[in-house]
């Protein structure tokens, strides 16, 4: 009965805005979505996810060379810290800005601007001579991809069929902790070269990762079209299901999602998930040297792109797994505390091969809550008929500010007791509080 309420329901929303009655889509409609929707991730995600791979290591290739920074800057624990966090308080500022933009100048150019403003960023980090430019730098990238993660995520909802929703936004997040299992060993192989030309490594790190930006802004530029059902790659009968699978997208005005429950209902669970994500990506590779279990940069490079690795299939096959099955609550909720739980073990436990391996555990579950997360909102009837980008951006700022919490925390409680271990515990606890959070919502949003 209650299926049927929610079919009769979809079906009023569609009359309402396309005016033909609902029609149940047939196996052979799903399947032809399904096809479509795999030749997008092919046309549309993987090169998003290339782009993703790159603004990763932008972003957490300090967490690599921090010691070197803190020895040649005079960087405390604390002062990193904060410049950790400056990044994201940029990123939080700026996102509905991001935003407006997209929606004025189209993919295109809004994707040109902002990834040439990665590589610029990142050339005048390789420069900086003190803690103050350090924050300032880290303040501009967080202004160059403040926008970067809610476009991507408008995008897919945009114009992928729900179908294949979660495994494309798995496609494209899985570049971010994979960025780290293959650019981990990278930074710590040219943070062990030494300093050629009398230039610190780490600068070299810097300037070397930055540059193909300015390439890849301008391949961007002329690869992503701003209307994709235009594509000349789409043939006449993929443009019309494209029409019909993909949401209008709405410029809806951010008031409206302020005073959304829903919106806020997400955005808090989103806020205790990326917490504990943003602290462990950061602050891995130094708690990896706390182990004593890697000696040189480029082993404590691999072994951190261990619990990366778990995201990445965490990403992966939870993202899989939900679209398959259709239900996203409980996979978003288990896999939430499943993270939570396996940080606190891994923190409880002496530091050996026992703790890196609960990390990794760790990283599956967050991996699995991010990559099914994003479809979330649709499955509680957040933009079931239309796609509104203040809403996304406004649930993706409230997940930015765990960027802001969580680095910052560790870098203080850190500084102060000379340990993780208390700061590890809270942000465990805040991902099992998240994916508590979570399982209890209905598709409107209500307590079940």
């Amino acid at each position: 009965m209650a299926n049927a309420i929610r079919r009769i329901a979809k079906g009023e929303a569609i009359i309402k805005r396309t005016g033909p009655p609902y029609v149940e889509p047939s196996a052979t409609d799903d399947v032809a979505a399904r096809r479509l929707g795999s030749r997008l991730i092919q046309r549309l995600a993987l090169p998003l996810a290339l782009l993703t791979f790159v603004n990763a290591i932008d972003r957490v290739n300090i967490s690599f060379a921090a010691d070197a920074m803190r020895a040649d800057l005079a960087l405390s624990p604390e002062a990193f810290g904060f410049g950790v966090s400056a990044f994201f308080v940029a990123y939080l500022l700026f996102q509905y800005p991001h935003a407006a933009l997209l929606r004025r100048y189209g993919i295109r150019r809004w994707l040109l601007g902002t990834v040439m403003l990665w590589g610029l960023a990142g050339v005048l980090l390789a420069c900086i001579a003190s803690d103050v430019e350090f924050v300032a730098v880290r303040f501009l990238l967080g202004i160059a991809e403040a926008g970067f993660a809610p476009g991507i995520t408008w995008i897919i909802n945009r114009w992928l069929p729900e179908q294949v929703r979660a495994k494309a936004m798995a496609t494209v997040l899985a570049a971010v902790p994979l960025s780290l299992v293959l650019g981990g060993p990278l930074c710590g192989w040219m943070l062990g070269l030494g300093g050629p030309a009398g230039i610190s490594a780490w600068r070299w790190m810097f300037l070397f990762q930055a540059l193909p930006n300015v390439l890849l802004a301008a391949l961007a530029f002329g690869y992503f079209p701003d209307d994709l059902g235009r594509s000349s790659w789409l043939t006449p009968s993929e443009r019309k299901l494209l029409a019909s699978a993909a949401a209008p997208g709405v410029a809806e005005p951010i008031g409206a999602s302020i005073r959304d429950p829903r919106v806020w209902r997400c955005a808090l669970a989103w806020l205790l998930v990326m917490t504990g994500a943003y602290a462990l990506v950061f602050w891995l590779p130094q708690l990896v040297r706390q182990m004593h279990i890697g000696h040189t940069e480029f082993e404590i490079g691999v072994l951190a792109a261990f619990p990366q690795l778990g995201l990445v299939l965490g990403l992966i096959a939870n993202g899989r797994h939900s679209d398959r099955t259709g239900e996203r609550q409980w996979h978003v909720g288990l896999a939430a505390m499943l993270g939570g739980v396996a940080l606190l073990a891994g923190a409880l436990f002496p530091p050996n091969w026992t703790a890196l391996l609960l990390f990794a555990i760790a990283g599956f579950g967050i991996g699995g809550a991010q990559s099914v997360f994003w479809a979330l909102p649709s499955a509680m009837g957040i933009g079931s008929d239309r796609i509104s980008v203040a809403a996304i951006s406004l649930i993706s700022m409230c997940g930015t500010v765990g960027g802001v919490i969580g680095p910052m925390l560790i870098g203080m409680v850190q500084q102060m007791t000379g340990s993780f271990l208390p700061s590890l515990v809270t942000l465990a606890l805040m991902l099992v509080a998240g994916g508590i959070m979570v399982i209890p919502l209905s598709r409107e949003g209500k307590v079940a």
